[in-house]
Parts: C-alpha cells; structure tokens; sequence
C-alpha cells in the first residue's frame, strides 16, 4: 500500500462529491498522517501492527464505498434484464449480456440522444474553461498583487459567495434567462457554470500566486518589462500546476451538472449527457441496464482525466486551501 493509491481514491471521491465519501476521505487521510515514519519513531512493535491494521481496514472501508457503486452499475450494465428482475439474489450474472452496450452504440433513437449529449457536456466544459480560466487569471493577479482601495472587501466578498448555492438563484436566473431569451443556449449556460466556480477558482489562484516571490516580477520591471508583460512572461509559467489543477476541477464539476440544465435547458440542442441519461426513464419503463452502460461510459472521459492530471488536481486543491 503506497501514498498513490490514496491519490486514485481522493480522485473518484471529489468526483462524486459525495458526504460518505468526504468523511472517509478524511479518515483516511489522518490513518495515513499517523503512519508517517516521524509518527513510528516513537512506537513500539506492537504499535506499529495496530496502526498497519488500522491503515489497511481504512483502505478497504473507503474502497468500498467509493469504488462499490461504480463496480455495482458495472455488473447491472452485463447484468441479463430477465435477471435483473428475477427473484433470486445475487451479486453476480449467471451470465454476461454486452447487449447493453450494443444497443448504446447501435445508432438508433437513445444512442443518438446520448452521444448528442456527450457532445453538448464537452461543449460546455470547453466554453467554461476557455473563458473561466482566463477571467480568474486576472482576477486573481489583481487581487493579489495590485493594492487598491477595497481589494480586501473584494477577496472576502468571494468566499462569502463560495458558501452560496447556485440552486438559491436558481428562480432569479431562469427569469432572467427567459426575459433575455438566453434558454437552451450552451454559451449562456456555460456563463452560469463560470460564474458558480469563479470564486473557488479565483481564490485557489490567488493563494497560489502568493507563494511566486515578488523579487521575480521587481527583477523583470528593472529589466524594462511593463505589469502585463511581466504577468504573460514570468507568472504564468510559473502558474501551470495550479492552471490545470482548477482547469480540472472545473471539467469535472461542469461534465457531472445535472439541476441547473434541467431548468435551462431544455432541448435537445443544449441538453447535457446527465439530463439524456435521465430521460432513459420513462412512464412505461426504466432501463435500467441501458442507464448503468451509460453511466459507466460516461465516467471515461472525467476519470482518464482526472488520472493523468491527478497529481496537479491534488496539489491545487491543497494549494488553494491555505491563505497564502
């Protein structure tokens, strides 16, 4: 058991935002704090064991129900119908049924919906993205190296808004979208999911560019660089980790929205892969393994993600946490 594993677990646990998962991420964390080598020094054999225990029995009570429901929606999307409906109970298929998948992937109604909606999430992650990382760039500079008057009112305004659920303005902005006639619309949309995340972001930016010395920024003006210059050429170099990291974050936010397209959107023009996927329930029927295939296709793109760039998701997050 290494320190990767638990890098793998933190991942699928943000991802699913879920409470369970926080406090088990934070038992975990702590079992992994006390078996630190500065922690054994002081302890006999005997502690050494009870800790190890410990640390394993942790390991596998956070596996389980982090990793279970994805392993669970797995086994439904091979799972036969007739049998998924049967009275016997068991874990497991008698046999593997990959129809599922096939009928996913076949080109007809539901398969063009839901790669239709695939589409329409990436659309929206990238026009976040595209214009939330540069916003909170900017933001964050000014706020952390320009003094002006109210700058501090400013930073504290944004945690003040970080505590704010979208879904309390939820009523005021679909008002406001329909007078404006901004519904179904990806461009608008994606201006709601900037505007939830551009405190958090902002504030993550800004903690980390207060660990960038600002001897860095005198040298270049001495050099002849102006403010903007200075900014393109020597902090946003320095600034990659913590760019990906909240580039991450909001790819992984903005691909799982589920309540604010449910009001916003409502064609199938703009509608995300999670409102698609819903729509697999009908009055007559819900199919339950078409959903579950879905579900585990759907996870791909944000977990292949989230592992490459696992290492900048972790150390923005730990970076951003800290008032610099």
């Amino acid at each position: 058991i290494n320190g990767e594993l638990f890098d793998y677990i933190f991942i699928f646990g943000f991802w699913k935002r879920q409470r369970n998962d926080v406090y088990c991420l934070i038992f975990c964390i702590t079992f992994r704090n006390i078996l630190s080598p500065e922690f054994e020094q002081g302890g006999g054999l005997l502690m050494k064991y009870v800790k190890k225990a410990g640390y394993i029995v942790a390991t596998i009570f956070f596996l389980v129900f982090t990793l279970g429901p994805f392993v669970w929606t797995f086994v439904m999307a091979i799972t036969p119908k007739a049998e998924m409906f049967s009275n016997v109970v068991s874990l497991l298929p008698s046999h593997i049924t990959w129809s599922n998948f096939q009928n996913l992937f076949s080109g007809g109604r539901r398969s063009v919906a839901y790669f239709t909606g695939l589409k329409n999430s990436l659309r929206a992650v990238i026009v976040t993205i595209c214009i939330g990382m540069p916003i909170a760039l900017v933001s964050a500079y000014t706020l952390s190296r320009i003094e002006f008057p109210g700058r501090k009112i400013i930073k504290n305004a944004l945690l003040i808004t970080m505590v704010i659920p979208v879904m309390a303005t939820i009523i005021p902005l679909y008002k406001m979208f329909s007078a404006g006639h901004m519904l179904d619309n990806t461009f608008w949309l994606s201006m709601v999911y900037v505007s939830s995340y551009l405190p958090m972001a902002t504030w993550m930016i800004i903690n980390y560019f207060s660990t960038i010395p600002k001897e860095l920024e005198e040298a270049a003006h001495i050099d002849g660089c102006s403010r903007g210059k200075a900014f393109f050429k020597i902090i946003l170099p320095l600034s990659y980790p913590i760019i990906l990291s909240v580039s991450l974050i909001m790819f992984l936010n903005t691909w799982s929205q589920f309540q604010i397209p449910l009001i916003l959107a409502s064609s199938m023009d703009t509608k995300p892969m999670a409102i698609v996927v819903s729509e697999f329930v009908t009055k007559d029927s819900v199919e339950y393994g078409l959903i579950a295939t879905a579900g585990i296709v759907s996870l791909i793109p944000p977990a292949v993600t989230a592992i490459i760039f696992r290492k900048y998701l972790i150390s923005g997050m730990v970076g951003g946490s800290v008032k610099g």
